[in-house]
């Protein structure tokens, strides 16, 4: 990172980031040219402190197939814009809040998996409301895991 003055290392600080972004920005690997989708995701923080992030969709698509030839993903999230003015041009900027990594995912295919998975997405998105799924709910979708590799964080 070359602004190391800006370097995130705090859990904390990183987690806050995560809590306030509806939207993950995947890039993966296509052959020609990096195929980039940004998708809605929540994550976990296992025992030893690794984030895991979960999404969900469609069964089949481009997504789908290019993760099932090559699971290694790029990851770009951002929150808390803020354009900073200046009666020079040169001095405007703005202000964010961004994690960007790399890991590698996996389809989660056993059920009781999927259903714990989009249990914790529901809990990000409707905090205050409790959902139940069946099998017959989560057999259509596909429940894409992605173990966080390595990641920087960053805020100006």
């Amino acid at each position: 990172m070359r602004r190391k003055d800006r370097e995130i290392t705090n859990l904390d600080e990183v987690i806050d980031i995560l809590e306030h972004t509806d939207v993950i920005r995947l890039a993966m690997n296509n052959g020609d040219y990096p195929y980039i989708v940004p998708v809605n995701f929540c994550y976990e923080l296992t025992t030893d402190n690794q984030f895991i992030f979960y999404i969900h969709g469609a069964k089949v698509g481009t997504k789908v197939e290019l993760l099932r030839q090559n699971p290694l993903v790029s990851f770009e999230l951002d929150t808390g814009h803020q354009l900073i003015t200046n009666e020079k041009a040169c001095k405007y900027s703005f202000d964010y809040a961004s994690v960007i990594g790399n890991g590698h995912a996996t389809f989660i295919e056993e059920p009781t998996a999927k259903i714990a998975a989009l249990q914790i997405m529901m809990n990000k998105f409707a905090p205050n409301k409790t959902f139940s799924f069946t099998e017959g709910d989560v057999r259509p979708i596909s429940v894409i895991k992605i173990a966080v590799q390595a990641y920087t964080a960053k805020k100006h």
